[in-house]
């Protein structure tokens, strides 16, 4: 009897126990039911208010751009994209194969571009813009079974002169992770955004751009769209009016285009060689303000590869060597000038008091001026016989310019870098400032430029006296743009009164009022010697009348329209040499200055001469 009452008793104490467990389980859950109702229930409330809206912001216009006579280069048009919230199609498999299929990418570069999306929940990301209209049908009327996957308009942009100014209009593309953490995107951009990413379109992006509009939506817990609770319209872009003309811009091209096929055709002298002439620019500018009126780059490319995202194979042709690099803008890259470069150790001779008219310097052919061991010969074998200063540019004789630079070297034991002083003057070794990307600046060699790039092979970083002599042809490490010569050649016309090159005219609102006049700009005053510049002026004028550039301007009517000008003919190791040509006309009241480069084409007279002729008989009608 002991051991049951013994057992009853354990029985009761265990039975016990459980009732008092699920007293404290039931009172704990109680607790907790009531936080959640009661004291929560408000903010949960709220949050699932919220989680029931999504806003979506919709694609601007960009504004149109312009040439210099209204005629509209560039516009914006509407195309339809497809777009996907990245946290609701991310894990999707049967959504992400059907969007495979459909748009022809492949599963895994829909699922890369959308876990590497960063952006938001509240935002979208495009997988293709430009979709065909049988896509967008389809997407449009299965929208209920794709949640997560919308049908979007964006502007793309359209090219009403296909690759004309192709250099200088630059093109759009799809903004990327790197430019989204820059400053100048902070604000206003998100991930698919189309930005500019060259030429104008680039610099002008900031008002180019238009503004967004954005459209708040009630969605279903699938992420459906149900109603719009608030819409809020985009704005278009502003208008951008450029200095070119597009006509002369397409005769341009079309002149540069022809020389370069027309020169391959010749050979070289005394050689079964042909010329290469794998690229060649031009740049005509205004003589009063530094306007670009058109700016040539052979081989060119059509900016509409890159409209709705660029194929690897365009890409892929683009930048293959073999198609000599068609994106790089010839205008605004570093070449050895030959003697085009003249006009600068010519002021500088003069303005340092190393020469004057009446001196004279006699070319035989040869050079000794630095001994025997270093000589340095003329172009002309035979040399020029004694020559002053209208001599020396009209036929372009190197000796004088060899004695004339080694005696700037010498003044003051080159304590100043006198021809780098004056190079500089004349624009030369710096930006000059032109509103489009990806310009050089140049190399104007000097002391402290050879330390660097010679740095640890210590007998190369001395500067010789050799080096001034070559700088003085526009030979050695010397490297300047044909938008730089520009540049040096409308300091020279406007007697020392610089103008910054420029592209862009004004700006002007999407309603027609001009926001801001871009060639209104005061120019610099370098206060440059009148007298010294009209001493070169009359050495220009006679190449052309009797000089090295006489034969290509035969039969042109120089009394009524009289042209200065200059040839270079520039040696590039390992190549055929380069051609230059550049002119101003007419010279009493200058309107154009062109510049004329050609690479292993030859002589500048020769071939790059003949171009300038070509554009200037259609500028002026002959």
């Amino acid at each position: 009897m002991k051991e049951v009452r013994k057992l009853d008793s354990n029985i009761k104490t265990r039975f016990r126990f459980v009732i008092y467990f699920l007293i404290i389980l039931v009172a704990v859950i109680a607790l907790r039911l009531y936080f959640l109702q009661v004291m929560s229930g408000q903010i949960f409330a709220q949050e699932a208010s919220e989680l029931m809206l999504r806003s979506v912001n919709v694609a601007a216009p960009r504004g149109n751009i312009y040439d210099r006579n209204g005629k509209i280069l560039v516009r914006s048009i509407p195309v339809p994209a497809l777009a996907v919230d990245p946290r609701i199609v991310g894990g999707n498999e049967e959504t992400i194969k059907i969007l495979s299929d459909k748009l022809n990418i492949s599963r895994h570069t829909i699922k890369e571009k959308i876990n590497k999306s960063n952006i938001s929940y509240l935002e979208r990301i495009i997988l293709k813009q430009g979709i065909d209209y049988e896509t967008m049908i389809f997407f449009k009327e299965n929208s209920s079974k794709f949640p997560g996957v919308e049908i979007i308009n964006v502007f793309l942009r359209e090219y009403e002169y296909g690759s004309l100014a192709a250099h200088i209009l630059g093109y759009t593309g799809e903004i990327d992770e790197e430019r989204l953490n820059m400053s100048r995107y902070s604000v206003g951009y998100e991930g698919g955004d189309l930005i500019g990413l060259t030429g104008v379109e680039e610099i002008y992006e900031q008002m180019l751009k238009g503004n967004k509009g954005k459209i708040t939506y009630e969605v279903d817990p699938l992420g459906r769209p149900r109603s719009i609770i608030e819409e809020v319209l985009y704005s278009s872009g502003n208008d951008l009016y450029l200095t070119i003309d597009i006509d002369i811009q397409k005769e341009i091209e079309e002149i540069l285009a022809a020389s370069i096929l027309e020169i391959r055709e010749k050979k070289l002298p005394r050689s079964d060689e042909y010329y290469k002439v794998p690229a060649g620019s031009v740049v005509l500018m205004s003589a009063q303000n530094g306007e670009v009126l058109a700016m040539a780059s052979y081989p060119t490319y059509d900016p509409s590869v890159f409209t709705g995202g660029i194929s690897s194979k365009d890409w892929a042709y683009l930048n293959d060597p073999e198609n000599l690099f068609p994106l790089n803008n010839r205008a605004v890259m570093g070449y050895a000038p030959g003697s085009a470069f003249k006009i600068v150790p010519a002021y500088a001779g003069l303005a340092e008091k190393i020469i004057n008219t009446s001196r004279y310097i006699s070319c035989a052919g040869t050079w000794y001026g630095m001994g025997h061991d270093f000589p340095k010969e003329c172009w002309a074998k035979s040399g020029h016989g004694p020559l002053n200063i209208f001599g020396a540019i009209k036929n372009s004789c190197d000796i004088f310019f060899y004695q004339l630079s080694y005696e700037l070297f010498l003044k003051n034991n080159n304590k100043d870098e006198l021809l780098q002083k004056y190079c500089r003057i004349f624009g030369y070794g710096a930006l000059t400032g032109i509103d489009i990307s990806a310009e050089g600046s140049g190399v104007i060699p000097d002391k402290d430029w050879k330390k660097e790039y010679f740095k640890g092979q210590t007998a190369k970083t001395i500067w010789f006296p050799g080096d001034t002599v070559n700088m003085a042809i526009g030979q050695g490490d010397i490297l300047v743009t044909p938008l730089q010569t520009a540049l040096s050649y409308s300091i020279l016309i406007n007697r020392g009164l610089k103008y910054t090159p420029h592209v862009a005219m004004e700006i002007k609102s999407p309603g027609g009022e001009t926001i801001i006049n871009l060639s209104d700009k005061e120019p610099e005053d370098l206060y440059l010697e009148a007298d010294y510049i009209d001493v070169i002026e009359e050495g220009l004028v006679q190449v052309v009348n009797s000089g090295t550039a006489a034969g290509r301007f035969a039969g042109f009517p120089l009394k009524e329209i009289p042209i200065a000008g200059k040839t270079g003919t520039a040696e590039v190791w390992g190549k055929q040499d380069s051609a230059w040509f550049v002119c101003y006309a007419p010279v009493e009241n200058p309107e154009y200055i062109i510049v004329v480069m050609l690479e292993e084409a030859g002589g500048g007279s020769s071939s790059a001469a003949p171009v300038a002729r070509k554009i200037l008989n259609y500028l002026y009608g002959i």
